[in-house]
């Protein structure tokens, strides 16, 4: 055993070095360039597998809240009902002849055409994703189903208690903002939405060079990437455009919402600030989130048996914010437990052993997230709409720069206050909330 742990301790200290220290670390084979108007970043590698996503912008802040859902409808419909050079039948028996994963979704901060494939596929693939997104047709028949589909899904999802907490409290905490948007939409926006009206939104809203970047990663030469960007987007219009500003909340004091529910279960979120991706202080805040995450599990499950997977996550859109999760028979004694966990850490200064330790374990999913173009894509997709790609590239550098003290100070100043968000029995909620 103990030389299993000496062999993995050596392994952790060889990839902090190769991922921080090497020199050529800060040097990957991604690059930006532009083509005809359209943002590209490329992920170069040797791996026989491609993937590519087109962003679109804005997410939940391009509609009103009387057309949630448009967007997505919009997205899965350029893959699901044809195109001007590929009637919808014809394009998915090429999409499973051929292997290929082609999805459209919709987020509260972008959307998304996403492509993954084999390389040596690359140039049948690439006709069906370029006409798939300059020239969707929509036909009336497969809009019809796949909006029965997204109203069937979206009825299921929020039938899932952890799917309506999430959704509570985003509608919660952020009822003011985009985010209280839900981009699947609701049954009712759903039901009115027509082919007419998605089809308009997707040409006269989403189809724009300004608002679109393409990411991609895998084994293809800049050469040829440009040459199939040159031919198949160059008569994609360039439009105004001006991304809305989204201001994060601050939550300035603790409060609470109750959604009644049947059950001996019950489910609870509680809410705080954090800070974006571009800031500073997100090294440190991601590493102490993974403290939480931790002392959490250690208290709520381990020790005290009030809940199953008790978590903490990081949400790192353009409105960031953690969420402590559990489900719990037990509300009272476990958000007593919530709350003394988070005072605690925001009390203590770990040692610089403790820090080596989670940095390590930050480092290890880095690099894991390195070895698949599918993270790969996602991770510099995200950092570019949080402003800036090459935010993805050096996250591992600056958590290696993190110090104990600044994980401490960093949660005392964004993790003030709590809004909690709860599901179950209300009587047991209100006492819980009011101890």
């Amino acid at each position: 055993m103990k030389l299993i742990l000496s062999r993995y301790r050596t392994l952790c200290s060889l990839l902090l070095w190769l991922l921080f220290a090497a020199p050529g670390f800060a040097q990957t084979n991604t690059t930006e360039f532009t083509i005809n108007g359209l943002k590209v970043i490329l992920r170069q590698t040797q791996k026989e597998t491609l993937v590519m996503s087109m962003y679109f912008r804005g997410g939940s802040s391009n509609y009103a809240p009387a057309n949630a859902g448009i967007e997505s409808l919009a997205l899965s419909g350029i893959t699901d009902c044809g195109n001007s050079k590929y009637p919808a039948s014809s394009f998915n028996d090429l999409v499973d002849d051929y292997g290929l994963h082609l999805t459209g979704a919709a987020t509260n901060d972008y959307g998304m055409v996403k492509l993954s494939c084999i390389s040596r596929y690359t140039d049948r693939a690439w006709n069906l994703f370029s006409s798939a997104i300059t020239s969707p047709v929509f036909e009336i028949q497969k809009f019809n189903l796949l909006k029965e589909q997204k109203i069937n899904d979206l009825k299921a999802r929020m039938s899932n208690p952890d799917t309506r907490l999430e959704r509570i409290a985003e509608e919660f905490a952020f009822a003011r903002t985009p985010y209280s948007i839900n981009p699947e939409g609701t049954v009712e926006s759903l039901q009115a939405l027509s082919r007419d009206a998605v089809k308009e939104y997707y040409y006269n809203t989403l189809l724009n060079k300004n608002r679109m970047f393409l990411v991609v990663a895998g084994n293809i030469s800049r050469e040829d990437l440009e040459k199939k960007i040159g031919e198949a987007f160059s008569a994609v219009p360039a439009k105004e455009y001006s991304p809305a500003m989204i201001e994060a909340p601050v939550f300035n004091h603790e409060i609470f919402t109750i959604e009644s529910r049947p059950t001996a279960t019950n489910y609870i979120s509680g809410l705080l600030n954090a800070p974006g991706l571009s800031s500073p202080d997100y090294p440190a805040f991601r590493l102490s989130v993974s403290i939480l995450n931790s002392v959490l599990f250690e208290v709520i499950r381990l020790s005290k048996h009030l809940s199953y997977a008790p978590a903490a996550t990081f949400s790192q859109g353009r409105i960031p914010y953690v969420t402590m999760y559990a489900s719990t028979a037990q509300p009272r004694e476990t958000v007593k437990a919530m709350r003394s966990v988070l005072s605690y850490i925001k009390n203590t200064t770990y040692s610089n052993k403790t820090i080596e330790s989670v940095r390590k374990g930050q480092v290890l999913a880095y690099a894991k997230q390195q070895e698949l173009m599918s993270d790969i894509v996602e991770q510099l997709g995200k950092a570019e709409i949080a402003g800036d790609w090459k935010l993805a590239e050096n996250i591992g550098a600056r958590m290696n720069e993190v110090t104990a003290e600044e994980i401490r100070t960093v949660l005392n100043t964004y993790a003030k206050n709590i809004t909690w968000i709860y599901m179950g029995n209300p009587e047991l909620g209100k006492q819980s909330f009011n101890q």
